[in-house]
């Protein structure tokens, strides 16, 4: 969407008094940038955007100031940031059970820019990571039961 589909949608046929007046801004202001090929100021955008109760990030997005590919990045981390313990491992299962084949993923705790070479070069079957588990003395309940690191001495016990 771009910026003059989403301003037309965001004010609704309102004026551009009423829009400044909405998002606290002059009208001088607001009729000069309006004026001006929509040149909103990226703190502007932000104001109308929250005075019509519509997405600041969207508002960004379509006034050229984020691109559409910092959007997810940012909405993502604020998502899982905010998420707590319960809401994240109900999203976990409610994948696994649309597709159970996920489970055999491995999971990648390291550098996201590592994760292709990690992959490339993990070369641990399934049965060598259910006897790892096996020498830790834990039940088969899966890796992602696990927190932290493990380490094991010589005889293949958990050294932690």
């Amino acid at each position: 969407m771009d910026k003059y589909q989403w301003l037309k949608e965001a004010m609704n046929g309102e004026t551009i008094n009423e829009l400044a007046n909405k998002a606290g801004i002059s009208s001088a202001t607001a009729w000069r940038q309006f004026n001006n090929d929509l040149n909103f100021t990226a703190e502007n955008v932000i104001l109308i955007a929250r005075a019509y109760h519509k997405d600041p990030v969207e508002a960004l997005v379509a006034f050229d100031y984020l691109r559409e590919d910092e959007r997810g990045a940012a909405s993502l981390r604020a998502a899982l940031k905010n998420a707590t313990n319960d809401d994240l491992l109900t999203e976990i299962a409610a994948r696994l059970d649309r597709d159970p084949s996920l489970a055999d993923q491995p999971v990648w705790r390291g550098d996201p820019k590592d994760l292709d070479r990690y992959i490339a070069e993990r070369d641990a079957t399934d049965d060598e990571i259910a006897d790892t588990i096996s020498k830790l003395g834990k039940p088969d309940v899966g890796l992602a039961a696990y927190h932290g690191d493990h380490k094991l001495d010589d005889e293949g016990n958990d050294a932690a």
